[in-house]
């Protein structure tokens, strides 16, 4: 009798599982976008970084509510340019994606501490995890060191440690662009050539970055439980 009511359990919460990602819960992952928009990035190059958000959006990005994304752009200074907003279906996630084709560049220099701290005003403190993905081309010249101490306001380590970040992840665009402020538990730092693979690199980071249950896997768990209830009832 416990081995079947076990079995039973197990099922039930694999079912669970396995079932669509309410819109209505709290997302899983709140991803806040900080976008470059520094002078450095030549039109052409931002055109190019603008239609890999929006490709990447469009392709990686899930609709069904375990995702919200925020979107910042830092030159100078920065702005939260969209707030969080979970992606619950698939009007809303090609409503982001236009949105990086309509984003205009700031052009100035580069403050990717004032990007850091943009972000962390859009988490909600809700989601499982928050993460910032920063993309840029150079390095920081205006503002804190991103890679400075967690008592450095700005700072990665700053975001996550005193912060609702969980982690602090990188793209970098070209052999110039400093990706040594990853931090927090998982982070990591990747590297496009150029900004004609920028839009490739994209699509893996955020694949890396956004926590979405795996279906193939939850169904196979279901039917292995399935035959083993059915075993159990041959024996019996």
């Amino acid at each position: 009798m416990k081995i079947k009511q076990t079995l039973a359990a197990l099922l039930l919460a694999c079912c669970t599982a396995f079932a669509p990602f309410s819109a209505s819960a709290a997302p899983i992952t709140e991803l806040a976008l900080v976008v470059d928009a520094s002078g450095s990035i030549s039109n052409s190059q931002w055109n190019l970084q603008m239609q890999g958000y929006s490709n990447a959006i469009n392709s990686v990005v899930p609709v069904d509510g375990s995702v919200a994304i925020s979107v910042i752009r830092f030159a100078s200074g920065a702005s939260v340019v969209r707030g969080m907003s979970t992606i619950s279906d698939l009007t809303a996630r090609t409503n982001l994606a236009n949105f990086f084709l309509g984003l205009s560049q700031t052009g100035g220099s580069t403050c990717i501490s004032c990007g850091i701290i943009a972000a962390e005003s859009t988490f909600s403190g809700t989601a499982q995890r928050s993460v910032i993905d920063v993309s840029t081309d150079g390095f920081s010249n205006v503002g804190a060191n991103p890679a400075g101490p967690a008592s450095t306001v700005g700072t990665s380590a700053w975001a996550v440690e005193n912060g609702e970040a969980d982690v602090v992840n990188v793209i970098g665009i070209g052999s110039s662009a400093s990706t040594n402020f990853a931090y927090g538990t998982g982070s990591f730092s990747l590297l496009a050539n150029s900004f004609d693979d920028f839009e490739d690199t994209l699509k893996e980071k955020i694949r890396r970055e956004i926590v979405v249950p795996e279906p193939a896997t939850l169904g196979l768990l279901g039917l292995g439980l399935l035959g083993i209830a059915g075993i159990r009832r041959k024996r019996a």
